[in-house]
């Protein structure tokens, strides 16, 4: 009988329903419960539709409930088109909003795989340098550089959500996206810590961009002191002479000792330390 073929699927708010007869969705139109912005999809369609672009049903409801509605001729179809889909397996997905705290947690993921990268390419020394310093500043510096990602991302999702207003709410759970990104978040503040521990706690002569590092705070702080009690010397005999101290205070310098505050023992050692070095430097 015409228009008694379940095949229709409709979401109502963001509850997908059918399969339904052309009646049962005539029905839904007439009470008002399917509105022209709604989607609808039947086997043989590419993709859900507006209700408003399939003439079979969008049509202004009558006053008189009793008014028998206009049917119109039912379409022909193909044989693929009614293969009986009651199970709902074919049904194509109904595009929703992104969610923006999924969108956030994926950019954390990314802000952490960043900072392993960081750490592969030699960099780490920054890293673990202000997660053990763990000042105001410092942590306020590492939280910033990992929240840069997941904060572009949220900003795209809203973005899209305001675009695709139309489209059904996200299923994903707010409250459990939120719990996600603080776990996510201070498990990867806690990592650093760890590596920080970790990077300082080597007995190894520092190298690479730790040295370089060194020399380079180094060379700043000795030529301003010089600057300020040899005035007889010239810009190049400073830079020449800071450089070359700089670098023989690094040659003896651990990772464990950079990251250890120096007691009354160690100062004496990095005092004469400094003082061979410039009788050193001075003789070259």
């Amino acid at each position: 009988m015409a228009g008694q073929e379940a095949i229709w699927h409709v979401t109502i708010g963001d509850e997908e329903r059918g399969p339904l007869t052309r009646d049962e969705v005539l029905e839904y139109v007439r009470e008002g419960m399917l509105a022209g912005s709604d989607f609808i999809w039947r086997p043989g369609l590419p993709d859900w539709k507006a209700v408003s672009e399939i003439g079979d049903f969008w049509q202004p409801p009558r006053r008189k409930p009793a008014a028998a509605p206009v049917l119109l001729p039912e379409p022909v179809q193909s044989a693929a088109e009614q293969v009986d889909d009651r199970d709902g397996t074919d049904l194509p997905p109904v595009g929703r909003k992104w969610s923006v705290w999924k969108s956030a947690n994926i950019g954390l993921l990314v802000s952490a795989l960043a900072l392993l990268l960081q750490i592969g390419m030699g960099r780490g020394f920054e890293l673990a340098n202000d997660a053990h310093t763990a000042s105001v500043v410092t942590i306020g510096g590492l939280v910033g550089q990992i929240l840069a990602v997941p904060l572009i991302l949220a900003v795209i999702a809203v973005v899209r959500n305001l675009l695709n207003r139309r489209q059904p709410k996200s299923r994903a759970s707010a409250v459990r996206g939120a719990l996600t990104f603080v776990a996510l978040l201070v498990s990867i503040l806690g990592a650093l810590v760890v590596y920080a521990e970790v990077f300082f706690s080597s007995t190894e002569t520092i190298s690479g961009r730790t040295r370089t590092a060194l020399i380079a705070g180094a060379v700043r702080s000795c030529v301003h002191k010089q600057f300020s009690v040899n005035q007889n010397l010239t810009a190049s005999q400073i830079d020449k002479y800071c450089s070359c101290i700089s670098e023989k205070m690094a040659d003896g310098t651990t990772y464990q000792q950079l990251g250890t505050e120096p007691d009354a023992s160690a100062l004496a050692v990095l005092r004469q330390k400094a003082e061979a070095a410039g009788q050193a430097c001075r003789i070259q």
